[in-house]
C-alpha cells in the first residue's frame, strides 16, 4: 500500500501533535485536583454504574428501574470495553449473537464507498433499521456519496471508548419513545457526565502474520468546579490499524476457494457436464488471462493467450469455467491484490460541561469532533470482453497471419494485472453538539430540553480508477499513415473528446506505455455533506397515585431537519468510472415534527405472587414532510410473582421513513432489451430504464414487534446469579427496497397491473390495433414492496463470586448470552414465496442469519490481576438455503461447519487504587481458519462478518490514572 505512506505518515503525525497537546492541557488543567481517586469512583469505574440521580432507563422514560421496563435490555459496561482492549465500542457489540457485523472491518473488503464504517445491525435486518443514541438523543447520521445501495446509519467511529460509561441494547421495537428506525431496537451509547482526575490509555497490536497492526493513545481527564456545582470532561481516541493484505497472505487464502457457476453442466462433452449447477472449489482462477485471451472463435486462435513476447500458446483453461473464473488452470484468483480487510485510521475527541445553576436548573453542552479515513487496495481491470480491430498495429503477427480475410475484428478478454489496481480513500468527518437544560418543577416532576446540531462531511477520493471513455479510445489503436506512428483512431479522426490518448497495447504483459496507462487512469472525488439539526423537550413525573403505588407519565415533543447534498467531479457524475467511484449530484431535505406520551401504572405491590404488577403503554405522532403523519405505538407489562424474578410482555408498532436517499436519489440510467407480455402479447424492445433511483413517493416502513420473556436476579445462597430468556417476533412490512428490471418485467407479465403501470408506452407502428403497445421506458425507483419475519430466541446468564483462594479481592465471573433463530423469512418483492434465512451462513441475501450464535466469558483474578477466557460460537449452517431446491441451483456442497473462537484477555495492576494497569489480549487464540464461505458476485472467499480472518492476533497496552 506505498501509495499512503506519505500521506498517512503526515496524518499520524498531525494526529499525535494534536492528542499529546490534548493530553497536556488536560493534566496540566487537572492536576491540582487530581492526585488521588476515591474508592467509591474506583469501584463506580468497575460495575459501569452511573450515580443514582443519573440512572437513565433505556427502554422506558418513565420506569425508576430496568425491572419496570416490558421490553429486554442488555447491557455493556465500561470494564468490558477496557478488558478486551478494544478501539472502538463496535468490536464488542458485533460479539452480541443479536448483532450482524455487516459493516465492519472484517466486511468491508467490498464495502469501497465507506471501507472505515462501523454500523449497529440489530438482528441482521440492516443497519438503518438499528437506532443509535447518545445520552437518549440522536446523532447525524452516514450518508456515503452513493445512489442508492448504501443505507443511511450511525458511524460508531463517532464516540471514543474512554468516554463510554456503558451501553444499553434495548432488542425490541422503540419506536414510540425514540421516533423513526428503532424497528430492530436501539443502541444508547451512555457517556460519562462526571470524572476525577486523568486517564490516559496507549497500546499497540500485530497478527501473527505481521499484519494487522494497531496502535492506539487515548485520554480522559474530568474534574469538578465551582464548589462541585459543575463538572467537566473531556477524551480524545487516536487509533490506526494498516489492515490485512489480499487473500494470499494467509494459507487458507492461497487455498483459493470460490463458487463457480457451472454454465457446462448441461453441455455434453464438456467437462461440467452432469455436475450441480454451482461448484464449491479451491484453487479458482480467473479465467480473463492476464496477458489476454482471444475468445473469438476463430479456427486456430480461439482460446489462444499471449506470452509477454507477443507469441501465442493455448491458454490453459481450468476443468469448469464459469463466467470470469474457473476451476484450475493457469493464473490467479480474480482478487489478486485486493485487500481483505482497509486501512482504517481514526481520530475522535468528545466532552461535556454540566452546570447546576441552582437545585433546580442545571445546564449542560456535550457533543465532539470524529475522523477517520478508511484506505482500500480494489481489484485490478477486469476486461471480460474487448473488441479489437483488424487493423490494430499491436495485433501480433502470428496472430494476424490466421485472421481470416473477412474477419474486420475479434475479441479478447484480460484481467489486467499489470496496469494495477484502483484505490480508495474515504474520509469521514463529524463535528456534532448538543446544548441543554434539565431541571425539577417542584414534586416528583423533572424537565429538560435540548437542541442539537451536527454535520456529517462524506468525500471519497479513488485514485488509479480506469476511466470507461480513456480505456475505449486508447484499445482502439491504429498507424498514422502520415508518421507512422500508432496512435489512437479517435485522435486521428479529430475527436477532440481523445485529446491526449495514448495506445494501450493489451496483447502480452507489461507491453504497454507509462503514458498509455497513467492516460487511461483517472481520480475522482465524490462528496457529502449531511447536517441534522433537532430539539425536543421531555417532561416526566408521577401525577396520581394507585393502590400499587404512583403512576409514571413521560410526554414530549421533538422536531428534526435532515438535509442531504451530494457532489461529484465530472467523470463519476456521469458513470465514468470502470469499475467504482461514480455518483450522481442530487439533494434532499425533510423534516418531522413529533409528539409522544408514555405512562408505567402499577396494579399490584407487596401482594402473593404480586410483588409487582405494571402496566407500559407509550404513543407517539409524527408529521412527516415526505410521508404525512405516522403513529407508532407500544404496550406492555412487567410482572414480578416473587423476589428477584420478573415476567415481561410488550406489542409495539414501529416505523421506519424513508432516507434521503431512497426518496430523491437519482439513480443509474441504462438502456437495455427487456421482453414483456403487453396486452397478451409477448414484446422486446430496448428501452431506458432506471430502477436505482429514490422514489418521492415511497412510504415508510411499518414492524410489528411481540416480544415475552422473563429475567431473574439471584438472591439469598443465589446472590449474583442472573438469567433472562426472551422470545421476540419482529414482522416488517411495506420495506423499502429497489426491484430489478426482470423483476418488474416478470410481475407485469405474470399479470399484475401495478408493475405494468411503472412502465411507459407508446403506439405500436407495426399494427392498426391502438390496444396493441409497445413498452417505451421505464423509470422507478425505491418501492414499499419487501416484507421481513423474525422469530427467535435471546438468552443472557451471568454468576459473580467471591474466591478466597485467589487472595484479596479473589473473584469469579461469567456472563453468556445466546440468540437462536427459529424463523428468518425475507420477501423481497419479486412475487416469489417467502424465503426462511435462518441457518443461512453465507452473506450475499439480506436477513441471512446463523441459525445460533453464542458468547460465553468467564473471568478470575483478584486487585492484583485478572485473566478472561472469551469463547464464540456459531452454528453450522447452509453457504445458501436456497441451493438444491431447484434443478438450476444445486450446488456439490452446501454445508458451513460450526466454529469455536477463544480470546484471553488479562490486567496486572500496580499501585494503590490500581493507578497503574497493563493489559493484554490474544484475539483467535488457537488461530482458527474461517471456512469457506465465497461470495459469488464479489468473489471473496470467506464471510467476514461473522468469520475472523485475521488469524491469532496480539495486543499490550497500559492504562495510567492520575
Amino acid at each position: 500500500m506505498t501509495r499512503s505512506i506519505d500521506r498517512r505518515a503526515a496524518s499520524w503525525f498531525h494526529r499525535m501533535l494534536a492528542t499529546t497537546a490534548l493530553t497536556a492541557t488536560a493534566v496540566a488543567a487537572h492536576t491540582a485536583v487530581a492526585q488521588e481517586a476515591s474508592s467509591a469512583q474506583e469501584d463506580e469505574a468497575e460495575t459501569a454504574a452511573p450515580a443514582a440521580d443519573e440512572v437513565i432507563i433505556t427502554a422506558s422514560r418513565t420506569a425508576t428501574n430496568g425491572l419496570q421496563a416490558p421490553t429486554p435490555t442488555q447491557v455493556v459496561g465500561v470494564e468490558v470495553l477496557e478488558r478486551q482492549a478494544v478501539t472502538t465500542v463496535m468490536e464488542v457489540l458485533n460479539q452480541n449473537p443479536a448483532f450482524k457485523a455487516t459493516r465492519s472491518p472484517g466486511a468491508n473488503a467490498t464495502n469501497t464507498s465507506s471501507p472505515a464504517q462501523a454500523t449497529a445491525d440489530l438482528r441482521a435486518l440492516g443497519g438503518q433499521r438499528t437506532l443509535v443514541l447518545v445520552n437518549q438523543s440522536r446523532v447525524v447520521p452516514f450518508a456515503p456519496a452513493s445512489n442508492l445501495g448504501v443505507p443511511t446509519t450511525t458511524d460508531l467511529n463517532l464516540f471514543p471508548t474512554n468516554m463510554i460509561e456503558r451501553v444499553d441494547v434495548v432488542t425490541g421495537g422503540a419506536s414510540a419513545l425514540y421516533g423513526s428506525d428503532a424497528v430492530s431496537g436501539v443502541v444508547n451509547i451512555i457517556m460519562k457526565k462526571k470524572y476525577e482526575g486523568v486517564e490516559v490509555t496507549g497500546q499497540a497490536g500485530i497478527s501473527q502474520r505481521g499484519d494487522y497492526a494497531t496502535q492506539r493513545l487515548g485520554f480522559i481527564a474530568g474534574t469538578s468546579f465551582a464548589d462541585g456545582r459543575g463538572d467537566v470532561v473531556i477524551s480524545a481516541d487516536y487509533s490506526n490499524n494498516n489492515g490485512m493484505e489480499d487473500i494470499y497472505s494467509r494459507d487458507w487464502g492461497r487455498e483459493e476457494w470460490m463458487i463457480v457457476s457451472n454454465s457446462q453442466r448441461t453441455t455434453p462433452g464438456t467437462p461440467g457436464f452432469g455436475q450441480p449447477a454451482f461448484i464449491l472449489s479451491p484453487n479458482v482462477h480467473a479465467s480473463l488471462g492476464s496477458g489476454g485471451v482471444i475468445t473469438s472463435n476463430i479456427p486456430g486462435l480461439n482460446n489462444m493467450t499471449f506470452n509477454p513476447d507477443g507469441s501465442i500458446r493455448p491458454f490453459d483453461k481450468g476443468d469448469i469455467f464459469g463466467g470470469q473464473v474457473m476451476i484450475g488452470g493457469e493464473g490467479q484468483s480474480i482478487i489478486k491484490g485486493v485487500a481483505q480487510m482497509p486501512d482504517v485510521e481514526r481520530f475522535t475527541t468528545y466532552g461535556s460541561i454540566y452546570f447546576e445553576f441552582s437545585d433546580s436548573l442545571t445546564g449542560y453542552i456535550e457533543g465532539g469532533y470524529s475522523r477517520s479515513v478508511g484506505f482500500l487496495d480494489g481489484i485490478a481491470i477486469r476486461l471480460p470482453t474487448i473488441t479489437i480491430q483488424r487493423d490494430n498495429p499491436y495485433i501480433p503477427a502470428s496472430v494476424a497471419a490466421l485472421l481470416p480475410a473477412t474477419t474486420q475484428s475479434f475479441n479478447i478478454s484480460r484481467i489486467a494485472y499489470d496496469i494495477g489496481q484502483n484505490f480508495y480513500e474515504v474520509t469521514n468527518e463529524t463535528p456534532h453538539a448538543v446544548v441543554g437544560f434539565e431541571g425539577r418543577l417542584g414534586g416528583s416532576w423533572k424537565w429538560d430540553a435540548h437542541a442539537s446540531y451536527g454535520v456529517n462531511n462524506y468525500a471519497s477520493r479513488t485514485f488509479s480508477n480506469p476511466v470507461r471513455a480513456n480505456l475505449n479510445f486508447a484499445i482502439d489503436a491504429v498507424r498514422d499513415p502520415v508518421s507512422g506512428d500508432i496512435v489512437c483512431r479517435a485522435v486521428l479522426q479529430g475527436n477532440p473528446a481523445a485529446a491526449g490518448c495514448q495506445p494501450l497495447n493489451l496483447f502480452g504483459e507489461n507491453n504497454f506505455t507509462e503514458a498509455a496507462r497513467q492516460y487511461i487512469w483517472g481520480s475522482g472525488l465524490s462528496e457529502v455533506k449531511y447536517d441534522q439539526l433537532a430539539f425536543g423537550a421531555n417532561m416526566v413525573g408521577e401525577p396520581f397515585s394507585t393502590w400499587a403505588g404512583p403512576v409514571s407519565v413521560a410526554f414530549g415533543g421533538e422536531y428534526r431537519r435532515e438535509t442531504q447534498e451530494l457532489t461529484a467531479d465530472e467523470i463519476g457524475a456521469n458513470n465514468g468510472f470502470l469499475t467504482a467511484g461514480n455518483a450522481v449530484p442530487y439533494s434532499g431535505a425533510f423534516n418531522v415534527k413529533e409528539a409522544y406520551i408514555e405512562a408505567t401504572v402499577p396494579l399490584a405491590r407487596d401482594m402473593p405472587f404480586l410483588q409487582g404488577l405494571n402496566l407500559n403503554g407509550a404513543f407517539r405522532y409524527a408529521d412527516y414532510s415526505t410521508v404525512g403523519g405516522q403513529t407508532a405505538w407500544k404496550l406492555g407489562g412487567t410482572w414480578e410473582p416473587v423476589d428477584g424474578l420478573n415476567i415481561r410482555v410488550a406489542r409495539s408498532r414501529d416505523i421506519r421513513a424513508p432516507a434521503i436517499n431512497e426518496l430523491f436519489s437519482p439513480g443509474s440510467n441504462v438502456t437495455n432489451t427487456v421482453t414483456l407480455v403487453v396486452d397478451g402479447v409477448t414484446k422486446s424492445a430496448s428501452i431506458p430504464q432506471n430502477t436505482s433511483r429514490g422514489n418521492p413517493d415511497v412510504g415508510p416502513e411499518f414492524a410489528d414487534t411481540l416480544t415475552i420473556g422473563a429475567a431473574y436476579r439471584g438472591t439469598g445462597a443465589l446472590r449474583g446469579f442472573g438469567l433472562s430468556v426472551d422470545y421476540y417476533n419482529i414482522k416488517i412490512s411495506d420495506a423499502i427496497t429497489n426491484l430489478s428490471t426482470v423483476n418488474i418485467a416478470n410481475l407485469c407479465s405474470n399479470g399484475d397491473d401495478y408493475f405494468c403501470g411503472l412502465f411507459s408506452y407508446g403506439p405500436d407502428t407495426n399494427t392498426a390495433d391502438p390496444n396493441d403497445r409497445i413498452h417505451t421506458g421505464l423509470i422507478t425507483g425505491s418501492l414499499n414492496v419487501g416484507a421481513f419475519e423474525q422469530k427467535g430466541i435471546d438468552v443472557t446468564l451471568s454468576y459473580a463470586s467471591n474466591v478466597g483462594f485467589l487472595g484479596e479481592g479473589g473473584r469469579y465471573s461469567m456472563s453468556a448470552s445466546g440468540t437462536y433463530i427459529f424463523n428468518a423469512f425475507v420477501d423481497s418483492g419479486t412475487g416469489a414465496a417467502p424465503v426462511d434465512r435462518a441457518g443461512e451462513n453465507g452473506w450475499s441475501n439480506l436477513g441471512a442469519i446463523p441459525r445460533f450464535r453464542g458468547n460465553l466469558s468467564q473471568t478470575i483474578g483478584n486487585r492484583a490481576w485478572e485473566l478472561t477466557l472469551q469463547t464464540i460460537f456459531i452454528s453450522s449452517g447452509v453457504q445458501d438455503v436456497t441451493y438444491n431446491t431447484l434443478p438450476t441451483n444445486t450446488i456439490n456442497d452446501n454445508d458451513v461447519p460450526a466454529v469455536a473462537y477463544f480470546n484471553l484477555f488479562g490486567k496486572v495492576f500496580v499501585g494503590d487504587n490500581k493507578k497503574f494497569e497493563m493489559f493484554w489480549a490474544i484475539n483467535n487464540l488457537l488461530d482458527k481458519d474461517p471456512p469457506p464461505i465465497p461470495y459469488t458476485i464479489l468473489n471473496f472467499p470467506t464471510n467476514g462478518q461473522y468469520y475472523d480472518k485475521v488469524g491469532r492476533n496480539f495486543t499490550i497496552g497500559a492504562r495510567v490514572r492520575f
